[in-house]
């Protein structure tokens, strides 16, 4: 389930069904119960594509639910996609992985070539996959972005994504993945299938003034639009200025040269290291990161070389890593959440 949304608070509006496994089916099976589970979901949601999720509890009796679902598909009027998403199988990035590589085969390949110049056309991929509970503003703000540049977005994968959608995702010129933690894996796919160049995976998400701008160039650049983007970048630069004179004077003084922990994951992380030493005047003391992060360590080493940097890094660090080391070293703040407070 963490494929669709990676925040306990549902703002997807998903449909769910589900077993309700109590011990009498952990020692006995549920496959009987889970049949009738997807036989009433199928006549009560009336859905295209039904995701088959196994949990803890089915991964371990070994309940079979890819065998299960071939078994019932002639049965089943949505297509069937089994998902063994067991905790046991990883972490709830590894869960987001798989819920979008289960899209995958939903993609439908472009049948014809197109000629002269691609259209600016765009997929947006895994935004959702942070810690930031208003991702969705964030998501906004990029898709107000494109359109203002008159960039289309065609398909979210996945926020509000409509089986259609899904389908014509292959009909985009470019991939861009808003997260430093998910999605890499998926976009390197849809280039390789569907012929899709990941564009935007080797700076900074468009956190803080100087990353935004990176970002902004970038994107004009591969779509060869430099002259669109500077005035856009020129509002925005004058709007943060304008804000920090009215708010935010007095607080930069005080936090200047100040000794900082920042406990976050890649996708905020990283942004905020430059943000943070180049525009806060803060210097950046350790960086513990919640993701293992394996395809954007390369940017994250490049930021920090660039700006001069060698704070301690730990990734995939759990919560009594980050206790310890939070306890350790002598900083003057952490730049984190109210667990990092208690």
């Amino acid at each position: 389930a963490a494929g669709y949304d990676a925040h306990e608070v549902d703002f997807t509006k998903r449909k769910v069904g589900c077993t309700r496994l109590f011990e009498s089916d952990i020692v006995m099976g549920a496959s009987e119960k889970l049949k009738g589970m997807i036989k009433e979901a199928d006549q009560s949601f009336d859905s295209k594509v039904m995701f088959v999720v196994g949990t803890c509890a089915a991964d371990i009796i070994g309940e079979d639910i890819a065998g299960l679902c071939n078994q019932l598909q002639p049965d089943i009027k949505a297509k069937l996609v089994p998902l063994l998403a067991g905790g046991f199988r990883g972490n709830a990035y590894d869960g987001l992985e798989m819920g979008l590589e289960a899209l995958l085969p939903f993609i439908k390949k472009r049948q014809t070539k197109r000629r002269g110049r691609k259209p600016r056309i765009v997929n947006i991929i895994a935004p959702q996959a942070n810690l930031n509970p208003t991702w969705w503003a964030d998501l906004q703000w990029v898709t107000h972005t494109l359109k203002s540049l008159r960039i289309r977005v065609q398909t979210i994968l996945s926020h509000n994504t409509s089986f259609e959608e899904l389908e014509q995702a292959g009909e985009a010129t470019a991939n861009i993945v808003l997260s430093h933690d998910v999605g890499y894996k998926f976009a390197r796919k849809m280039q390789e299938t569907h012929n899709i160049p990941l564009i935007l995976d080797d700076i900074p998400l468009p956190i803080g003034v100087n990353n935004t701008t990176r970002w902004l160039k970038a994107l004009a650049a591969h779509f060869k639009i430099e002259e669109k983007v500077e005035p856009l970048i020129k509002q925005g630069e004058e709007m943060v200025v304008d804000t920090l004179r009215k708010r935010a004077l007095m607080i930069i003084p005080r936090y200047r040269n100040c000794r900082i922990a920042v406990s976050a994951d890649g996708t905020l992380g990283i942004g905020l290291v430059r943000m943070l030493f180049e525009e806060l005047e803060m210097i950046p003391e350790v960086l513990l990161f919640r993701s293992a992060m394996p395809d954007s360590r390369a940017i994250l080493e490049r930021e920090l070389d660039s700006l001069g940097l060698a704070p301690r890094v730990a990734f995939s660090a759990d919560g009594y890593q980050i206790k310890q080391t939070l306890e350790e070293l002598d900083v003057d703040a952490v730049i984190g959440s109210a667990w990092e407070k208690y």
